[in-house]
């Protein structure tokens, strides 16, 4: 059985975004499969049985709850971070970031992204609805 999903929307005053949606919109359209593939063959599983880490793992530090994605391109590292509601079956689409290789993201990047993270606790959780995806879809297509 598949583990649900859910993208997590950030609020900022009156403004929504879904923040790991509107990280893949910006990657070329083989990281955004991989990606996604990863995410999907790791909710047939679930990810205490998932055993590739090059692929997807989890996380240290002020992100020891989260997992990420992983895929590499030439010298650039891709990282979709992902949220497991073990209790749930599902998993919460966070954000996403790219660096290159052997280089190091700042912590305050992190922290933003645990506390963003944690908002999934909130009830209700702030999960994207279809018109947050359709918004998104129709500003992008105007270029506004």
């Amino acid at each position: 059985m598949l583990w649900d999903v859910e993208w997590l929307v950030k609020t900022a005053g009156a403004q929504r975004s879904v923040p790991a949606f509107d990280f893949l919109l910006g990657q070329p359209p083989a990281v955004r499969t991989q990606l996604l593939a990863i995410v999907d063959a790791v909710r047939s599983t679930g990810p205490d049985q998932w055993r590739d880490t090059s692929s997807h793992d989890s996380m240290h530090g002020a992100c020891e709850h989260l997992h990420e994605a992983r895929d590499r391109h030439g010298q650039m590292l891709y990282r979709l971070y992902l949220l497991w509601q073990r209790r749930e079956k599902r998993v919460v689409i966070v954000d996403g970031a790219v660096k290159p290789n052997s280089t190091m993201l700042p912590d305050s990047f992190y922290d933003d992204l645990a506390e963003l993270a944690a908002t999934a606790g909130e009830h209700p959780a702030p999960f994207a609805v279809s018109d947050d995806f359709a918004r998104k879809a129709l500003t992008t297509e105007n270029g506004t």
